[in-house]
């Protein structure tokens, strides 16, 4: 059992080698121009250890995105269930912590493969969670479909935006930014 739990730290160091990599490289460059090589060159490990964990870099990118959407999925869950007005500061905050390899990956430097998943990702969330928090009026499926992409590039935009200007605002400043330019029905639970 003790063997387990090392191999299992191991393992998790290993992965968190390559992804600080990861975050080094695409301050420097385009996800494109980064490969596999470059990823084991800066995280010191070598290529077989590399595809010993990931089949190559878009398969650490996407095993990233899962960990990371799960993680996000749950902060989510309890700030709705806790503190829906907080939400958007504390989206941004988990973001600006838990997430700096996403932030990267949506930036310029990023692939619009993956930029394309993440606004995916982000409109599944929007159509679970903002009709039933907001809006008690009767959207046809049609209007909420077009309304969800309307959020969710309005959104993305601005967390792009925000990346790729270099985070000059703190999450609790954007927050604010976004509760003057959003609509006050989207910052606050509707409770009538």
């Amino acid at each position: 059992m003790e063997n387990e739990n090392t191999t299992d730290i191991r393992i998790l160091k290993t992965r968190r080698r390559v992804r600080v990599a990861l975050i080094k490289l695409l301050k420097q460059k385009k996800f494109e121009e980064i490969d596999v090589k470059d990823i084991c060159n800066e995280s010191g490990i070598s290529r077989g250890t590399f595809y010993k964990h990931f089949k190559d870099k878009y398969d650490l990118v996407y095993q990233y995105q899962l960990e990371i959407m799960k993680k996000a999925k749950q902060h989510i869950s309890q700030i709705i269930n806790n503190n829906p007005d907080q939400l958007f500061i504390q989206m941004l905050e988990f973001w600006n912590n838990e997430a700096e390899l996403l932030l990267l990956l949506i930036s310029n430097n990023g692939s619009p493969d993956i930029q394309n998943q993440v606004k995916k990702l982000l409109q599944r969330y929007m159509e679970r969670y903002t009709f039933s928090l907001v809006f008690k009026n009767n959207f046809t499926n049609q209007e909420k479909h077009y309304f969800t992409i309307f959020l969710t590039n309005a959104l993305f935009g601005i967390i792009q935006e925000w990346v790729n200007q270099g985070q000059q605002e703190s999450p609790e400043e954007l927050a604010l930014i976004l509760s003057k330019i959003m609509p006050s029905s989207l910052m606050k639970k509707s409770y009538t």
